[in-house]
């Protein structure tokens, strides 16, 4: 059964081209995508997805708010943050807000879906 992925990603390029790096892995699938935080909190909580993948820079909100809010209402739910600004302070500020794992947008394909891996079977530990 494959994974369900939630997407969080407002440039629409770079939304396309994580749905086609993460549907081409034979185990994910992305069953949800939104543009901001608000509508990310919606989408999530009607599905919700098996793990969330966010942008931490969001054109009208915060993907490390986002995060924070998952964290209250889904506490088990994996998370991978992502960014291309400022790599370090950003995957410091993901984790201290509640992100599972982390991936450079700068890493390419393969570390993107190594990552949602790494934060699921992360998941699938803590929960067992």
């Amino acid at each position: 059964m494959k994974k369900r992925v939630f997407l969080v990603e407002d440039h629409s390029l770079m939304r396309r081209s994580i749905v086609e790096a993460i549907e081409r892995d034979p185990d994910l699938i992305v069953c949800g995508h939104a543009e901001d935080a608000p509508e990310a909190l919606a989408g999530i909580l009607s599905l919700p997805p098996d793990i969330v993948l966010t942008d931490i820079r969001l054109n009208s909100s915060s993907g490390l708010d986002l995060i924070k809010a998952l964290r209250n209402r889904l506490p088990t739910l994996p998370i991978v943050a992502t960014t291309m600004f400022d790599v370090r302070q950003i995957k410091r500020l993901a984790s201290a807000a509640g992100a599972t794992g982390f991936v450079s947008k700068g890493d390419g394909p393969d570390e993107l879906i190594a990552a949602i891996h790494a934060a699921l079977k992360v998941s699938e530990h803590e929960n067992s």
